[in-house]
């Protein structure tokens, strides 16, 4: 009896609430209806509003607007056809929603407090929802009301006046983006109203007959609750079962509610982690997390599990003392009766130590065992990847095959574990001398390669070859036996060389066949030009760097005319090797070597130091004052200490700074003109006078010559050359010099080999000259016989 009262209590609720239901129902259909009508008014005013109206010709139905008549363009004439007047967009929106009112029984209204006409001005209840509007900025005012007997929803939205709309309404004083008024909509409800009697006749029916289907399923359930009780007993003891079972399984288990919060663990699972109950309860599994796991990993199995899945996979875990361990793990949803995912199980398997053995045999397959260096096979791969990854960057790389001269001598007279230990060595050797990004591997026996990445020019590869050479050709203490092993090398550069990568391979064994031919503890190109070129470069760098301290190097100075006067007004000092074994070395093969190495900061600092000491010289000689013209390398223009070693030579020499002449070119200004700026107005604070040498041949930006505080323009003798001959380069000089004149700057030309070329320079009113006309470099000594001789006879 009870279950009987309590159904049809259930059952009076339910007919009650959704009697409700299908009231709001109906009204939210009705409040749809109206939606759709404001919107399709507002669209149409919109689009109205873009078009500016439309115009009609006058007749009985389309009569002036009154309310336009402050428009100057509101009625049109067309020659030879009817007079026209504008239809604004709120009058043909007025006039449809009359006729859809007429049609349908929908009402619809523009309505605001500034209206041009009154059949627009609001009735109260839309008076309060213009206030409402301007008040809270509300979106809508809906409301059920009865009109003439009827009922109805009505539904309002507010209006903002847009810019298309200011033609016609612009004389209310609403500006664009204000509120200008609201567009109001009357849905009859009566249609709605008989659905929602429908509805319900049917609802009712349908719950006197769950009622009354309710009440034999009681009868039914009541005759069988005493078989039930005994089935649940059954079950409890199964469960029963089932928990000593998973609390005594040797693989651990884990469950978690929706939102990932731990709610059990078995005895295995704290034996695994370390981790007591208490210490996971209401926490999740990233307490697990090691950060050695892949994101992509998890993002996997959250997709598995979110689509009703399982999901199997492997993880890195962290147990409580931070040890890690791999696990395979199975995440499955345990849902309820009606199919919704309740909580989460996961079945942990602990499989470090299987994983430790797949790790041990893909090191050994890898790796070799004594040295710990790739081996063969690895080091193909890697070689694979090296040179496709070059060929995407348009880059170089070398590949360097190591052989280890007269290893098997050491291996069989001392013993193999000695050579074993001495190969462990020289493996730990090539590894600590290497740069980042380069590989080496054992490729067996006492052969070794590797691969140098990031290769510009061949003396890259030589350089890492001889580091090689050098690291393993020091000495060894093993077992009490002092060794001296050295090695052969040979290199194969990748494109250069071969693209294909078993040539590749061929070509280094082949260099290093060489190298072992020519007398061993080398190394060998695979190509001999690249090997003769790389070879004299870096016996040249290595020369260069002892040829200050050998005082190999010397200047030579080329005097400079002034056109003016007739004299020696100054010099340029020229750098010159002369090497003890190739003689005179021509800068233009030094030079550019010495800026790549960086070695022109030292000699450039020598030329500098060396020239003013000269002056110095020459004044305590009595020789009248000369100015001194050094070129300057980017290298020393742009180094850090560049103005403090200038200040500190100066003053060393003794020699006034506005005697020394820096010479420098447009390019090496070009590459940072802020700075170069800077550092060029500070050297004219010390009074060192800096001329721009090639004019011309650079960047010729004359917005930064104006800027930079230079003192001298050098013609190139590029331009002299064929000034004679040429009347683009004479022009070219003719502009120079009268730039320079523009700018106060003095201008000086080089290369002056003939009279004829002298004679134009004069007519071309050029400062100063100098060249093989006059002098060729010459000695110091020279120098202050020739100021004394002077070169009047020259100038006629």
């Amino acid at each position: 009896m009870l279950a009987i009262l309590v159904w049809t209590a259930i059952i009076g609720v339910s007919v009650d609430s959704n009697i409700g239901r299908e009231h709001e129902k109906v009204l939210d259909l009705a409040k749809v209806e109206a939606h759709a009508n404001l919107n399709k008014d507002r669209a149409f005013r919109l689009w109205a509003s873009s078009k500016d109206g439309i115009y009609l010709p006058v007749d009985e139905k389309n009569q002036p607007n009154p309310y336009l008549a402050h428009l100057s363009d509101r009625d049109l004439s067309v020659k030879g056809g009817p007079s026209l007047t504008l239809i604004n967009p709120a009058t043909m929106l007025r006039e449809i929603g009359e006729q859809h009112s007429q049609l349908y029984g929908v009402k619809a209204k523009i309505t605001g407090k500034k209206v041009l006409n009154a059949v627009n001005l609001p009735d109260p209840w839309e008076f309060k929802a213009l206030e409402t509007f301007e008040r809270l900025r509300q979106k809508e005012v809906v409301e059920l009301a009865e009109i003439n007997g009827k009922g109805f929803l009505r539904v309002m939205q507010p209006m903002y006046m847009e810019p298309d709309c200011l033609k016609c309404h612009g004389i209310s004083g609403v500006k664009a983006g204000e509120l200008g008024g609201a567009t109001g909509v009357s849905i009859p409800l009566e249609p709605y109203y008989r659905i929602e009697r429908d509805s319900v006749a049917n609802m009712l029916g349908t719950h006197g007959t769950l009622w009354l289907a309710g009440l034999g399923l009681i009868g039914f359930v009541s005759h069988r609750s005493k078989r039930h009780e005994v089935e649940r007993t059954v079950t409890e003891t199964e469960l029963r079962k089932l928990s000593r079972a998973v609390e005594q399984s040797a693989t651990s288990v884990l469950i978690t509610n929706v939102q990932g919060e731990i709610q059990y663990v078995n005895p295995k699972f704290c034996e695994v982690t370390g981790y007591a109950l208490t210490e996971v309860l209401g926490k999740t599994p990233r307490i697990l997390k090691s950060g050695e796991t892949d994101l992509s990993v998890y993002q996997e199995m959250w997709a598995a599990l979110l689509a009703g899945k399982e999901w199997r996979g492997e993880y890195k875990n962290r147990k409580k003392n931070g040890e890690l361990f791999w696990c395979l793990e199975s995440i499955s949803g345990i849902k309820d009766s009606e199919g919704a995912v309740t909580h989460f199980v996961a079945v942990i398997e602990d499989i470090s130590e299987r994983k430790f053995n797949e790790e041990t045999i893909r090191h050994l397959a890898y790796f070799d065992p004594l040295t710990e260096l790739p081996n063969r096979r690895h080091f193909q791969e890697q070689l694979e990847q090296a040179t496709a990854w070059c060929s995407r960057s348009d880059c170089q790389l070398a590949l360097l095959y190591i052989d280890l001269d007269r290893f098997k001598t050491a291996n069989d007279t001392l013993g193999h574990a000695v050579g074993d230990e001495l190969l462990k060595i020289i493996g730990q050797r090539l590894v600590q001398g290497l740069r980042e990004g380069d590989i080496v591997a054992r490729l067996g026996g006492d052969e070794f390669a590797v691969i140098a990445t990031n290769i510009h020019r061949s003396e890259d590869a030589a350089n890492v070859a001889e580091k090689i050479i050098e690291g393993v050709r020091q000495p060894l203490i093993i077992n009490g036996h002092e060794l001296y092993i050295t090695t052969s090398v040979g290199i194969s550069l990748y494109p250069a060389d071969t693209a294909d990568l078993d040539e590749l391979v061929k070509n280094a064994d082949i260099a290093l066949y060489h190298a072992k031919e020519r007398g061993k503890n080398t190394f060998q190109f695979y190509s001999e030009k690249i090997n003769e070129l790389t070879v004299d470069r870096l016996r040249i760098e290595s020369d260069l760097r002892k040829a200050i301290e050998r005082s190999e190097l010397f200047l030579e100075f080329q005097p400079q005319i002034d056109l003016n006067t007739g004299q020696v007004y100054g010099v340029e000092a020229l750098l010159r090797w002369q090497h003890p074994v190739h003689g005179l070395i021509p800068p233009g093969k030094f030079i550019p070597l010495a800026e790549e190495t960086n070695l022109i900061v030292p000699i450039g600092d020598w030329v500098i130091q060396t020239a003013c000491q000269q002056l110095k010289k020459w004044d305590d000689a009595g020789l009248s004052p000369l100015s001194m013209a050094v070129n300057l390398s980017a290298v020393q223009f742009r180094r850090e200490g560049f103005l403090d070693s200038i200040r500190r030579m100066l003053e060393e020499s003794g020699v006034d700074s506005g005697r020394l002449e820096l010479e420098i070119t447009e390019s090496a200004l070009m590459k940072n003109p802020e700075e170069a700026g800077s550092i060029l107005r500070s050297l004219r604070e010390m009074g060192v006078k800096v001329s721009i040498d090639d004019f011309g041949t650079g960047y010729s930006s004359l917005s930064y010559l104006k800027r930079f505080p230079v003192s001298i323009l050098k013609i190139d003798q590029s331009f002299v050359r064929e000034i004679v001959n040429s009347s683009d380069d004479q022009a070219i000089a003719e502009a120079v010099i009268a730039l320079a004149k523009g700018m106060n700057l003095m201008v000086v030309a080089e290369g002056v080999e003939t009279e004829t070329q002298l004679k134009i320079l004069k007519v071309l009113e050029c400062d100063k000259v100098q060249g093989y006309f006059f002098s060729r470099p010459i000695s110091p000594d020279a120098i202050a016989s020739f100021v004394e001789t002077g070169v009047r006879k020259y100038l006629g």
